[in-house]
């Protein structure tokens, strides 16, 4: 029965480890030299422009704390962009199964419960653009369900929290 329960509490634990960003980059370009930065970003007319803001804000900020300085677009020595997309009624089936018997007197048990759920997920992309030819070489992007808040400010701390995971590799500035 003790191995039951340890199977169980294992994929519960697995199933709420905490999601990490999708990270990729170009291996050939060099960052050493980067000091300057811009955020490009223009909302899509269906966003929300007020997480847009909390977005740039904790972009800025997480940037700033790694040592970078913001500056004209003109001035910047890479650009940032992000977009965030929401999709909406994603089918989540959800079920748990019990299952016990033995080999000997025919003993048998089985419960079994399954629900048809949906969620909303969103999905942020940060991109680092070379200015010069317009290349990608730096890309992070997280996806996690949607969650409701209760504040204005439980939500810029959530932005904040998703926005410094995913620039957590991002190198810091060189001196």
């Amino acid at each position: 029965m003790f191995r039951y329960i340890s199977i169980i509490l294992l994929f519960l634990t697995l199933g709420c480890s905490p999601k990490q960003p999708n990270l990729d980059y170009d291996p050939n370009f060099e960052t050493a030299s980067l000091r300057t930065y811009t955020v490009v970003h223009k909302s899509k007319k269906e966003a929300d422009p007020l997480n847009d803001e909390r977005i740039r804000e904790a972009i800025s900020s997480e940037m700033n704390l790694k040592g970078y300085k913001q500056t004209s677009k003109d001035a910047a020595d890479f650009h940032i962009t992000f977009e965030s997309l929401i999709k909406k009624d994603l089918p989540s089936n959800m079920s748990f199964g019990f299952g016990m018997g033995t080999f000997s007197k025919n003993v048998g048990t089985s419960v079994s419960t399954s629900h048809n759920l949906s969620k909303d997920e969103g999905n942020l992309l940060i991109n680092m653009i070379d200015p010069k030819t317009k290349k990608t070489f730096w890309r992070a992007s997280f996806t996690k369900d949607i969650q409701k808040f209760t504040s204005p400010k439980e939500r810029t701390n959530h932005f904040k929290k998703v926005v410094t995971t995913m620039l957590k590799e991002f190198p810091s500035v060189k001196d």
